[in-house]
């Protein structure tokens, strides 16, 4: 497990580094990345307040997405519609009890891995921070 952590009177700071796969798929080879701890995903989440709890699960990203922060908070606060940046974010592994995931960012929020698993919503989501 790859992470720096550095803490304060006022402040924790973790760093992860995440490291380079590559796996062969229907269409060939797929680079990813792995974040070195396992999450707890959970499955058709309606917010934020209901991540967590579900089983750990190893991670890979496939893709980043930023948003800035008014976008984040719109789709946060309904993980189940359909969003059009979803669309064909879907990734298979040949890997179990793990998630191809993109990452969603924005500053100042925390960090979300979603397995769409085809769907145009957050079917499947776990958070960092």
């Amino acid at each position: 497990m790859s992470y720096l952590v550095d803490v304060c009177n006022d402040a924790i700071s973790l760093r992860l580094s995440l490291t380079s796969e590559q796996f062969t798929g229907p269409a060939g080879p797929v680079t990813v990345l792995k974040l070195p701890i396992p999450l707890s995903f959970a499955c058709k989440a309606r917010n934020l307040s209901e991540l967590g709890g579900g089983e750990l699960q190893t991670v890979y990203v496939f893709k980043r997405i930023e948003l800035d922060s008014f976008e984040f908070d719109v789709f946060a606060e309904n993980l189940c519609r359909d969003t059009d940046w979803l669309e064909g974010q879907c990734l298979a592994l040949p890997v179990a009890n793990a998630r191809a995931c993109v990452m969603v960012v924005a500053t100042e929020r925390p960090i979300l891995f979603i397995d769409t698993q085809g769907y145009l919503y957050a079917r499947y989501v776990a958070r960092l921070g």
